[in-house]
């Protein structure tokens, strides 16, 4: 055995769920930055985001609402792709898993809508949330596929 530069290394040095969690936070985060942007504000999703956690008038576009709904959006993502690791891990499909996680994040954010008349589904059109429900599974899959085809390929010792 010849000596290896760097031999302490893993493969991988990071979990599925944060692959996909980073690339889903990063994929939804520019949907919801050009949907905003053509609702007139950039930081208008984010906003809302922030006004289900602080009672504000998201149309304020208050830097500290929108920091917050920017924090609360990248951690909702990461437990959405917690979620949806460990079922495509117990179910075996990442397709399956990746549609039950986007129903389900379509119809909380409904819920919260309606309940507190607040959140992202109050300030967006139908076919906004649709679109962001599109690139939220996308990139769920394509991380799982990443992340699932990473780990296989890590060189073993």
């Amino acid at each position: 055995m010849g000596l290896r530069l760097l031999w302490g290394v893993r493969g991988q040095s990071y979990t599925a769920t944060v692959v996909v969690g980073a690339l889903t936070a990063s994929a939804t985060t520019g949907a919801l930055v050009a949907i905003g942007h053509r609702a007139g504000h950039a930081a208008l999703p984010f906003a809302a985001i922030g006004a289900v956690l602080f009672p504000r008038d998201a149309g304020s576009g208050a830097v500290g609402l929108v920091f917050a709904g920017f924090v609360f959006h990248v951690l909702a993502m990461f437990v959405w792709s917690y979620v949806c690791v460990r079922l495509a891990e117990r179910t075996g499909s990442r397709a399956f898993a990746a549609v039950t996680v986007t129903a389900g994040n379509f119809i909380a954010s409904w819920v919260v809508a309606v309940t507190g008349g607040r959140g992202l589904a109050s300030e967006l059109t139908l076919g906004d949330r649709l679109l962001f429900s599109l690139v939220l599974g996308v990139s769920l899959v394509v991380g799982m596929r990443y992340a699932f085809f990473a780990s296989r390929d890590a060189p073993t010792s």
